[in-house]
């Protein structure tokens, strides 16, 4: 057993001064007030719960930073021109590199503070769509890049059927396609059986037809487990579903019965009033991903009618252009501040700090059914260190700790993070960063072609 002591606990909504966090096989099993036994001092720390990443494609890590510029033979660049580009990638990927590029996108994520991730996984076969003699290769090179990150992840095994409707295969999707939803659920059911944490994810009603969508959700009902699915995101997409079922997306799922306390729609951009209405009475969730959505042009979500609404909130780093989970809460607030013209728009009779932290933990924690997201007796002890000394948060007082943390923290203040008990970053170094790095670099110059 260890017992934490830092200068400042976030616990049960506030920072505290005197706690002591003790952690017994993984999970968090006593918080309270110091007394005489030995502890392990965190001496200028805050300790926090860790982050947890909703929504992540690690693959993409290998297109950041290629994609930002304007092509001149296009008339706009939008998601669907990124798209190409990220099906190349996608193509280019053997199986070794899948696994390099999602370890190196999970060990930024354990040194930014996230300690689970919600990975929305769609790469399943080779390049050409013939299967791999295990269907689960590319599913278990990324849980092995998440073990050697040291975070947890939930695989959110992807449906992926078609192109869209009435449309013919993309070539870049053809290692995403399943031949029927009965061979999907198949895979995923032998990740289930062998003990991994999985969700029940279909992609889109672009590439999930109708048919498939109940399947889907008999299924994750029946064994409890998450529903995700990109929702709304682009004005495409709702044009293409109204065109099909005579039915925005949400009004589809509503329809089919897929809401409720375990679905979370990510993006959920572009809805129309009783969409919000529908996502709130069911207590569904929004996976919101602004640095992803401001990255693509893809717009702002209305929060603040769908928190209104009783719609929960959570945040995912989406495409990984950067991986900064806070960075996503407090833009969320602030995407909204340039639609209104006012400041703190999410915090109207709110603790706004707290309402965004908590979708950054507790929020994302339940998205994923993880019994984690906040430092409480019986729950993992997924757990953060930050230095209070770091220029972005020094200086600020107890009480507004909090708020100086969501809105200003820098990467540099994340010194400590244990994922389930395991101390996995120490002084702010990763054991695997630089082998990992390196490893990273090869592929990139092979995928741009670079000596």
């Amino acid at each position: 057993m260890i017992h934490l002591a830092a200068d400042y606990t976030f616990h049960e909504g506030r920072f505290h001064s005197d706690l002591v966090v003790s952690v017994e096989a993984g999970r968090i099993v006593r918080v309270a007030p110091r007394t005489d036994q030995q502890v392990q001092r965190l001496a200028r720390r805050a300790l926090v719960p860790g982050l947890v990443n909703a929504h992540s494609h690690a693959f993409q890590r290998a297109i950041r930073g290629r994609t930002e510029f304007r092509d001149p033979t296009r008339p706009s660049d939008d998601f669907w021109s990124w798209r190409e580009c990220m099906y190349a990638a996608a193509r280019s990927l053997t199986p070794e590199e899948v696994e390099v590029v999602s370890r190196m996108a999970f060990v930024e994520m354990v040194l930014s503070g996230i300690t689970s991730v919600g990975e929305f996984h769609y790469l399943h076969h080779q390049p050409d769509g013939t299967p791999y003699d295990d269907p689960n290769e590319l599913s278990h090179r990324v849980l092995s890049a998440a073990e050697s990150a040291g975070l947890a992840p939930v695989l959110l095994k992807v449906a992926y059927a078609r192109a869209g409707f009435g449309k013919e295969p993309n070539p870049g999707q053809a290692r995403f396609l399943e031949p029927d939803v009965e061979t999907y659920l198949e895979h995923l059911e032998q990740l289930r059986q062998a003990g991994q944490a999985v969700g029940v994810t279909p992609h889109s009603v672009r590439a999930v037809p109708g048919d498939w969508l109940g399947r889907l959700g008999e299924y994750a009902a029946q064994h409890g487990l998450p529903l995700h699915m990109h929702v709304s995101e682009q004005p495409r997409e709702l044009e293409e579903c109204q065109a099909e079922h005579g039915l925005r997306p949400i009004q589809l799922l509503a329809e089919r019965g897929l809401l409720g306390p375990r679905f979370v729609g990510v993006h959920a951009i572009h809805l129309e009033a009783d969409e919000i209405e529908a996502l709130g009475r069911t207590g569904s969730r929004v996976c919101s991903c602004p640095t992803t959505e401001r990255n693509l042009g893809d717009g702002v979500v209305p929060a603040e009618r769908l928190y209104q609404a009783g719609a929960g909130f959570c945040f995912g780093s989406d495409s990984n252009a950067q991986i900064d989970l806070l960075e996503d809460a407090r833009q969320l607030d602030y995407h909204l501040r340039l639609v209104h013209l006012q400041r703190a728009v999410l915090g109207q009779g709110q603790d706004l700090a707290g309402r965004l932290f908590e979708a950054a933990t507790a929020g994302g924690a339940r998205a994923l059914g993880l019994e984690t997201g906040g430092i409480q007796e019986g729950l993992w002890a997924d757990l953060v260190a930050l230095d209070l000394d770091d220029p972005s948060i020094v200086g600020a007082p107890a009480r507004d700790l909090l708020s100086t943390i969501v809105f200003s923290l820098e990467r540099t203040a994340v010194k400590e993070v244990w994922c389930r008990g395991r101390q996995v970053v120490s002084e702010g170094h990763h054991p695997r960063a630089r082998e990992a790095g390196q490893a990273f670099s090869r592929v990139m110059r092979r995928l741009t072609a670079q000596p």
